[in-house]
């Protein structure tokens, strides 16, 4: 099989559904905020508002004393006891963060050394989606100097059409890293660094953003958007039934290399990350970065 993906499903429930559904605004402009991540945390699923900040969720109501969480890159993130009920007409303030980093100081230099970490020449043959309870893949990554600054991300994606490719948009994440549990930790951009395309192989250039990597370790994350204009529906046997099934795009591309140091893990609707189990740590995600010191 030329192309595999790997496609994480959430078990089937046949409990009556509860729904969610209203709108993400600005708390102080009241201006529309696209694609804030909406989840419910105990039954740890959930969606993306649209790109008018309206959003639809529902639940199969199996949790006592659930919490809504409603997140966005730039804002304060809320939760929001839940009822197990249907909630209509939800109006979402987020309120801006007065500041997540401390100003950047960009190093003035003559010479600079310049380097790629983990730079894949294929994107490999396996493919990671999703289509349940993970909303970001993150890659880690180790350069040799503290205070570096990141320049450039690649990343290599599945797309089947040859001549009209599947579009896709995302978000991406820079990450440092949690020195006690060594996943991702807090955000070094706090900026929306938003992709929009049709390419397999996407290089994007973060020299605007002027991230700094304060220690050696770092990772770069694909947010995905559960969107329409991300879903690609296909039929899946449940039980011996078919089945609709939906995943998300980008799919992310992986190779096994035996000598990979390379890292990559999950995150939940929850809010925890855990390491990528079903891709053992001989595997190198689809993801670099280049950085300069």
């Amino acid at each position: 099989m030329k192309n595999l993906i790997i496609v994480l499903v959430f078990p089937l429930n046949l409990f009556s559904q509860v729904t969610f559904e209203g709108k993400v605004i600005n708390a102080n402009s009241k201006a529309i905020i696209p694609f804030a991540t909406i989840g419910l945390i105990k039954e740890n699923i959930g969606t993306n508002a649209n790109e008018d900040g309206q959003f639809t969720l529902q639940s199969k109501g199996t949790e006592q004393n659930d919490t809504l969480t409603i997140s966005c890159i730039g804002y304060k993130a809320q939760k929001i006891p839940t009822r197990q009920k249907s909630e209509i007409g939800l109006i979402i303030e987020l309120t801006e963060h007065t500041k997540i980093l401390d100003e950047v100081v960009v190093k003035t230099k003559t010479t600079w050394t310049t380097e790629t970490l983990n730079d894949f020449s294929k994107c490999g043959n396996h493919f990671i989606t999703t289509s349940g309870y993970q909303t970001q893949l993150a890659q880690h990554f180790e350069v040799k100097e503290e205070n570096s600054t990141l320049t450039e991300v690649k990343i290599c994606r599945m797309s089947n059409a040859f001549l009209y490719p599947e579009k896709t948009i995302f978000r991406i994440r820079i990450y440092d890293i949690d020195k006690i549990t060594k996943s991702p930790s807090t955000d070094l951009c706090d900026q929306i660094i938003e992709v929009k395309t049709n390419s397999k192989v996407i290089d994007i250039n973060l020299e605007k953003y002027k991230i700094l990597i304060p220690s050696k370790d770092f990772f770069v994350a694909v947010e995905w958007l559960k969107i329409p204009y991300n879903e690609s529906k296909s039929k899946i046997k449940v039980n011996g039934k078919e089945v609709d099934h939906t995943t998300y795009r980008p799919n992310i591309g992986w190779t096994n290399t035996a000598n990979s140091k390379m890292e990559a893990w999950w995150l939940d609707y929850k809010n925890n990350w855990r390491p990528v189990t079903s891709i053992t740590n001989k595997t190198s995600v689809s993801i670099s970065a280049t950085v300069k010191y």
